[in-house]
């Protein structure tokens, strides 16, 4: 399967690459994203994507279970309310998506995940 596009806002780019510098599979994850990315300046016209803070509607294709979460940096994150660090292998796994893209992966666990995202707004 064809990865879809990955972009990262120019002004959030340096955080993440720093955030992906830690040890973890989310940061493995992100840094080989990062790798991809297409780095998109403030006012450049593109789809919405997923950047920090965004909020996130995704559907898990394996499971079929929909989830509405909050991209955060590690600090912000909160499971119960909602707010997903980047960190997480999913949540390094939505960064730079945008509605309709599927992205695939294998999970610290060795079990595969295919995510859609639904929906992307602001946070």
């Amino acid at each position: 399967m064809r990865q879809p596009t990955v972009r990262v806002a120019e002004a959030d780019y340096d955080r993440l690459l720093n955030l992906a510098a830690q040890d973890g599979p989310g940061a493995e994850l992100l840094a080989r994203e990062l790798e991809r990315a297409i780095v998109v300046r403030e006012g450049q016209r593109t789809p919405a994507f997923v950047r920090l803070g965004s909020w996130v509607e995704y559907r898990d294709l394996l499971t079929d279970r929909l989830r509405k979460v909050q991209v955060t940096p590690p600090d912000a994150a909160d499971i119960d309310e909602g707010r997903l660090s980047v960190l997480s292998p999913v949540g390094a796994a939505l960064i730079g998506l945008c509605a309709g893209d599927t992205f695939g992966w294998t999970g610290p666990d060795g079990r595969p995940r295919l995510i859609t995202i639904e929906a992307v707004s602001a946070g």
